[in-house]
């Protein structure tokens, strides 16, 4: 952990924050490029990644829901955390401003200093892990298109001060500039792609020598030509997200077993765990429903089963409607199935008050405020994160057995049908064990997924 040494410049904060700084051994500086971190309400100049942006001074709360104001919008998007007084507030930002969602936490400033003190190390510890700093400076490429599912990771490495990073953003997984990929894998010291694409197998043709080389490998690419082309002498380490896809890695494209490892995707539980809305054992949640391979259909067998035993249980869907999804929309079999789902909904007495259809968008954490219990309804997934998720939320998840889905997730969690899962769930709601069963489970997330626990197993890919 590093605490002595850190260094924050600190404009127009409240004083029981500043204080509580100081008490966390923190230098307070004058400069902004002398800082490791800046806690301002507005971002200063260069403060890119290292702006603590504090929502203080806000307009009330539908204001700031309906039309939050423009320089928090635009600050948010290069913070490095979004940080609110309270609960209330983080939600609102939340739900306002989207690019908040991912990097809203709560320091109580408000709060005795004893309780701020505490929040403040703890996000000092998120912030600064003990992993960085080792191994000497390096210089590190991430590459690849659509590179949300290293966002966490990306905010990590740039905070390190053993690393200079450096993106290669590329348009699509087989479009890039080769020029500049091939100055990039000239420089870099250590490339890490994200998808085993035609941009990952650019880099292993040119890579440096005395250079490392780590390719992280999704569910799709097993399922395309693109992994053929990758020159599989010159990469490092494939990383798979479940022992599953790795077991299916190996045996696709009979790559060297000791070059395929498994680090499972990441959630950030400084962000995600929040206290729950009264209720929340009687609600469900489901993440995504399209395609159809997600099973909206056994997620409304699931609540329809809970309701006829108790009409309290309600179904959250949170997802893109399917004519929001272009390649499903475009899928016959994708319309028809959505549209049965939503033709049941309505002509079921059972269901006809108990789904709601919740809007697409980032603010997971404060929506996961009042979601007790998440299904896993699909026909099979590479991980599923929203159950991770949920555990990091301090929910319980319930599983279809998907293959794989042991490697991942304690097979206590997983159950066999629809009739199951009801039964899990009202049973323990009954019971009075939902409290327990949730805390068991944000334990399991907060030792296997937290990004601290996921940024340390890259840490060691990256060193080698």
């Amino acid at each position: 952990m590093r605490r002595q040494g850190l260094r924050a410049v600190v404009r127009d904060a409240p004083q029981q924050l500043t204080a509580a700084l100081q008490a966390c051994g923190v230098e307070l500086v004058e400069q902004v490029a002398d800082a490791d971190l800046v806690l301002s309400p507005r971002a200063l100049e260069g403060s890119e990644g290292r702006l603590w942006l504090l929502a203080s001074d806000l307009p009330g709360p539908l204001e700031l829901l309906a039309a939050p104001p423009g320089h928090v919008a635009a600050a948010a998007a290069h913070a490095r955390w979004v940080v609110s007084p309270d609960e209330r507030t983080r939600g609102l930002l939340d739900a306002g401003v989207p690019d908040a969602a991912k990097r809203g936490v709560v320091l109580p400033w408000d709060a005795p200093a004893e309780v701020l003190q505490t929040a403040v190390e703890a996000l000092l510890a998120r912030s600064f892990p003990a992993h960085q700093g080792a191994g000497g400076r390096r210089k590190l490429v991430v590459a690849g298109h659509a590179l949300h599912f290293l966002d966490a990771l990306l905010e990590d490495w740039r905070s390190d001060p053993a690393l200079e990073v450096r993106v290669d953003s590329v348009p699509s997984f087989a479009r890039h500039d080769q020029e500049v990929s091939r100055a990039l894998a000239e420089w870099a010291d250590v490339v890490v792609c994200e998808w085993a694409s035609p941009v990952a197998a650019f880099y292993s043709t040119h890579k440096r020598s005395g250079s490392r080389l780590v390719v992280r490998l999704h569910r799709a690419e097993l399922y395309s030509e693109w992994w053929k082309a990758i020159d599989i002498d010159a990469v490092d380490a494939v990383v798979c997200v479940s022992g599953h896809y790795a077991r299916l890695t190996r045996e696709t494209t009979g790559w060297p077993a000791e070059k395929v490892t498994v680090v499972p995707n990441y959630v950030d539980a400084t962000v995600l765990a929040r206290h729950k809305l009264p209720g929340a054992e009687f609600a469900l949640g489901l993440m995504g429903a399209v395609p159809r391979r997600k099973r909206l259909d056994l997620a409304l067998d699931v609540v329809e089963r809970l309701r006829s035993r108790d009409p309290r249980f309600t179904l959250f869907v949170k997802s893109r409607p399917v004519w929001d999804v272009p390649y499903a929309w475009r899928d016959e079999q994708e319309r028809a199935a959505f549209d049965a789902a939503l033709h049941r909904v309505r002509r079921s007495p059972l269901l006809a008050d108990g789904v709601v259809f919740d809007a697409y968008g980032s603010d997971v954490g404060a929506w996961l405020r009042k979601i007790g219990w998440m299904l896993s309804t699909s026909d099979d997934e590479s991980f599923h994160l929203a159950p991770a998720e949920t555990m990091a939320s301090g929910g319980v998840p319930v599983l279809r057995d998907w293959a794989g889905v042991e490697t991942i997730y304690d097979p206590r969690w997983v159950q066999g049908d629809p009739d199951a899962m009801a039964r899990t769930i009202a049973d323990a709601v009954e019971a009075g064990t939902w409290p327990q069963l949730a805390a068991e489970a944000q334990g399991q997330a907060l030792a296997r997924f937290d990004v601290r626990v996921v940024a340390a197993e890259f840490a060691r890919l990256i060193s080698g």
